[in-house]
């Protein structure tokens, strides 16, 4: 069943008109577009408009390069408007190794310092560019991050603040992490002395424990999600979108097909006062509004699982 909550309120999908056109404004605007999300693969991209002209970056590249050309394609995008790709970090279903073979060479791909040396050896490539704490893409944004837990290497937070030209306003984007800390509440709430949170939240909510604990998966498997440097349970996200306090909408992220329920999640959010998307797997999300004149609550899909 499809489901959109409209400022806590739950509504039947039936009641939207779906369109896959990106919003623009004539003084510019950024819109972003979660094509996929799960286990099998995960990629977004987001939309810089200014008089006329339309750049874009992708965080992650976890599909496989002709389903992300086909969705790009059918929302008005091609490779040659990709300036920028952001790697949360390098796990299969974030960074599919064919791509190296398929980027423009005009594509930056930015990556952690960390994350590097393996990037590099799984692309193949010599378009990455290593950031520490953040970084500015060819549209202007300013990307400021964190490192957080995740398996062994860790995964990447980031804060996107848009340029004026592309209508400001900010975009936080969070997956993967094992835990929420407080340099990622800092990350997304505090900025230029302003404890307002970013006008978009886009953060994991992954798993149900009790759907977890009764899913007949391996203990080693529970215990690498569940212990702090897996994945964010509904209530982890749930508590973490509370300390952010995001002005406008949230995005829900990378929620388990075995172990979670889209009704489970739905039901948290009602009484919001933020709009909310649930991302799925197979359908990519409507264009979510992060700045722009003519920018104003708008509703948003949330697909089932």
């Amino acid at each position: 069943m499809k489901w959109t909550v409209v400022r806590g309120t739950l509504m039947p999908m039936s009641t939207l008109e779906e369109s896959s056109t990106i919003c623009s404004a004539a003084n510019g605007s950024t819109s972003l577009c979660v094509l996929a999300s799960g286990s099998a693969g995960n990629c977004s991209v987001v939309v810089f408009e200014h008089e006329g002209m339309r750049r874009a970056c992708l965080i992650d590249l976890g599909v496989s390069p002709r389903r992300t050309m086909k969705l790009l394609a059918e929302r008005g995008i091609g490779m040659h408007q990709i300036d920028d790709v952001l790697l949360t970090h390098l796990d299969s279903d974030h960074c599919y190794g064919s791509w190296g073979k398929i980027l423009p060479r005009h594509v930056r791909v930015r990556v952690h310092g960390c994350h590097a040396h393996q990037a590099g050896h799984i692309l193949g490539t010599d378009n990455l560019v290593p950031f520490d704490s953040g970084c500015t893409l060819e549209s202007g944004t300013v990307v400021n991050t964190v490192r957080l837990s995740h398996d062994q290497a860790g995964v990447v937070a980031m804060r996107f603040n848009m340029h004026h030209r592309h209508g400001g306003g900010s975009l936080g984007f969070a997956t993967d992490l094992g835990s929420v800390t407080p340099s990622l509440i800092q990350l997304f709430r505090a900025r230029d002395g302003c404890d307002d949170g970013v006008d978009v939240l886009a953060i994991e909510s992954n798993y149900c424990p009790r759907l977890q604990a009764s899913s007949g998966r391996p203990y080693f498997l529970i215990q690498r999600i569940t212990g702090g440097a897996g994945h964010l349970s509904n209530q982890e996200a749930f508590e973490a979108i509370r300390a952010i306090e995001p002005r406008h909408h949230v995005v829900l992220l990378h929620l388990s097909d075995e172990c979670n329920n889209i009704d489970l999640v739905a039901a948290m959010h009602e009484g919001a006062d933020y709009h909310v998307t649930i991302t799925s797997q197979e359908q990519p999300t409507r264009w979510i509004r992060v700045a722009g004149r003519a920018a104003r609550p708008v509703q948003q899909s949330l697909f089932a699982l």
